[in-house]
């Protein structure tokens, strides 16, 4: 009876540890990242030079956790070792490729969990004079019907726009 009754206890103690284990690991299970439209406009004057008066230029996009390292890199830094520099606030970086004037690209973002920035990078031919850097703080990501980033001359904007409730 004894023999029975340890076996019953073990096999018990092994059930409530099975139980304990997928209530853990369904508790860990990652968030889905959420969809925001985003929309980028270049204007016809981006990235000029010496020898055009328009040129294209390449956009990355980085999510952030924190902005801190994003706002004091130096333009050349982050072009040659963004990552290196970003590393732990960074989250995900996408390379929206080259960009030409008067170009306008939509593009469904996905926000991954843990973002608490969106930051974007230009890659202008005169960094020097260029405001090449820009960056939005995403709070309630809910509430963002859609974030726009313009290019003009040699300057990057980013903004949001939120969704206007009927409420």
């Amino acid at each position: 009876m004894t023999k029975n009754l340890n076996t019953l206890l073990l096999f018990i103690l092994l059930f409530l540890i099975a139980v304990a284990l997928s209530a853990c690991s369904s508790s860990s299970e990652e968030e889905d990242p959420i969809e925001v439209k985003l929309l980028l406009k270049a204007s016809d004057n981006i990235n000029p030079s010496q020898v055009s008066k328009r040129n294209p230029v390449v956009v990355n996009l980085y999510q952030l956790k924190s902005v801190d390292a994003f706002k004091s890199s130096q333009v050349l830094d982050l072009y040659e070792k963004d990552i290196s520099i970003l590393a732990d606030d960074l989250v995900n970086k996408q390379i929206l490729g080259s960009v030409l004037p008067q170009e306008k690209r939509a593009i469904t973002l996905a926000i991954a969990p843990g973002t608490k920035y969106i930051a974007v990078f230009v890659q202008f031919s005169n960094y020097s004079q260029a405001k090449a850097k820009a960056w939005l703080e995403v709070k309630e990501i809910d509430d963002i019907e859609q974030i726009n980033i313009s290019i003009d001359s040699l300057t990057v904007n980013i903004e949001q726009v939120i969704d206007d409730s009927f409420w």
